[in-house]
């Protein structure tokens, strides 16, 4: 499978679950004249021809207009009232408040790495720029990337999926999962906090991912080897965000050397931890049971037919 492809393919994921998993945003706002002000089917377009660029030179070319173009149509007063329905090259998701929007893509690389874009469309802006761009701060030391927080409207480039809302006494955040390609080798996947400071700018990171006896986190970052997948969601009904837990193979009499730390033999191990909202932080639970909080039917212990039929012994003794 080529990164085009796979790009294609995680566009489309996210696309349509972040449709299912968050709310129509604005839309008893929404009227005709604002939806015709916005040149929604240029956008796509652009955005089209970017995630199908056949150079690295292509690529940049048109990410370069599509970061122009959603400047000047995202500043237009009618973009506050927008239903953006009609965008699926990029991610565009918000929270249930509607307060603002991501407008969010990743740009594969011939190399196999990736970069990534990320505006947000601020519906509560107090200044005349409804819509700006996010500038890229990137760790190379994980360490500083789970314990930074960031300057005003810098961020951590990857591609978030979903936005959880969370709120404290003093403070909204809005708590998201991401995915990052990485390199060849990893892939990594992680939650961030976005929240808003006094003047209205955005920030990333909080500490408020809480451990027993470790200092809290601002953010939480896994990585990952690249030829396997994790499992990073949030379960609504448990208020609970859940995910595998990864570790190294272990080590065995021929292979006595230990792979800790290195991250392209990671992958889960069969078992999963969890973070679950006290109203003040995200706290972590370790080895949590996927099922616990699920009422099952008694449906869900009947056998089908195929396996009835498969149990029917072949020899019957006498």
């Amino acid at each position: 499978m080529t990164r085009k492809t796979l790009t294609l393919l995680i566009i489309s994921f996210f696309s349509t679950n972040c449709a299912l998993a968050q709310k129509q945003v604005g839309i008893a706002a929404v009227n005709i004249e604002a939806e015709k002000n916005i040149n929604i089917q240029r956008i796509e377009n652009i955005a089209f021809n970017l995630l199908n660029a056949s150079s690295n030179d292509s690529v940049f070319y048109y990410n370069n207009i599509l970061k122009s173009t959603l400047k000047n149509e995202l500043n237009k007063e009618e973009a506050l009232i927008h239903s953006f329905k009609g965008i699926e090259s990029i991610s565009v998701i918000s929270p249930q408040d509607s307060s603002f929007l991501l407008f969010n893509w990743n740009i594969p690389l011939n190399d196999g790495s990736f970069k990534f874009e990320c505006g947000i469309l601020n519906r509560e802006s107090k200044s005349e720029e409804y819509f700006s761009f996010l500038k890229d701060t990137t760790y190379q030391n994980r360490i500083i990337e789970e314990h930074k927080t960031t300057l005003a409207n810098y961020w951590i480039p990857c591609l978030f999926y979903k936005i959880i809302e969370t709120e404290t006494q003093f403070q909204n955040y809005y708590t998201l999962l991401f995915w990052d390609g990485n390199n060849r080798l990893t892939n990594k996947k992680g939650i961030d906090v976005l929240w808003f400071d006094k003047s209205n700018s955005a920030r990333f990171g909080a500490p408020i991912f809480s451990f027993n006896s470790k200092k809290a986190k601002s953010r939480i970052v896994f990585e990952y080897g690249g030829q396997n997948r994790m499992k990073l969601q949030y379960n609504e009904r448990l208020n609970r965000i859940e995910f595998d837990h990864l570790s190294p193979p272990p080590a065995d009499e021929q292979n006595t050397t230990s792979l800790e730390g290195v991250y392209e033999y990671y992958g889960p191990d069969l078992s999963f931890d969890g973070f679950v909202w006290n109203k003040k932080t995200w706290v972590y639970y370790a080895d949590i049971d996927l099922e616990k909080g699920i009422k099952k039917k008694a449906k869900d212990f009947v056998l089908d037919e195929d396996v009835k039929q498969e149990e029917i012994p072949m020899y019957k003794p006498n």
